[in-house]
């Protein structure tokens, strides 16, 4: 049996939190909250915990934004963690697959049942590169602990990004995150063409990258 009221204050204390920020697709975003918000939260979906045993460290990790990091706290038992598993494991390597999770708070599988919206939690485990894809769906992140590693190219180099920095992905842009030693915990918006689907993008460092994690 889920918790309503926690799942509903942690949305609200998301959309606080976005309030504070400035950037590209945050006004999308919030305006997606306000419209889907008040749905009816679902009590059929099971909950379970991520595969890799980082969620602890990462909620620890989290600084300045204490509201919110206590309104997570609250629906952990609420939450269902899935991973993302439509990459082929010879594109995607085989850290990956093992080493993230994901959960959806709005979407059509989240708490709250939507079309062609997701908003949610989106963890990775330390020591993991998440290879350079792309994906029709414009993308907000919000990295709550950090600092983490970016690309947006498989050619460009890779530049670190602080917690609470937004990081908005237009349409097709290829992008790539290198966790090292903290904990990867943001939220994350696709603000339409959610079923496009995501495909990775071939790069020749990877087993480089890697090999030094």
């Amino acid at each position: 049996m889920h918790n309503p009221p926690a799942v509903r204050r942690l949305i609200a204390e998301i959309d606080r939190y976005l309030a504070r920020l400035e950037g590209p697709g945050i006004a999308e975003v919030r305006a997606a909250i306000a419209r889907f918000a008040p749905g009816p939260v679902r009590e059929t979906i099971l909950p379970t915990p991520p595969r890799h045993g980082d969620l602890a460290d990462a909620m620890s990790a989290i600084a300045g934004a204490d509201e919110l990091r206590d309104a997570i706290a609250a629906t952990l038992p609420d939450l269902a963690w899935v991973t993302y598993d439509v990459y082929p494991r010879a594109m995607i390597g085989d850290r990956f697959p093992v080493a993230h999770a994901f959960v959806s708070l709005i979407g059509e599988s989240g708490l709250i049942a939507v079309e062609d919206f997701e908003l949610g939690l989106f963890i990775i485990a330390p020591r993991t590169l998440y290879r350079d894809h792309r994906h029709k769906a414009p993308e907000l992140y919000v990295p709550l602990t950090g600092p983490h590693e970016w690309r947006f190219g498989t050619d460009e180099s890779w530049s670190e990004y602080a917690a609470h920095m937004p990081i908005w992905n237009e349409s097709m842009r290829i992008h790539a995150t290198l966790v090292r030693d903290i904990p990867f915990l943001a939220l994350f918006a696709w603000t339409k063409d959610v079923k496009a689907g995501s495909a990775v993008v071939a790069a020749p460092d990877w087993a480089e990258i890697e090999a030094r994690l």
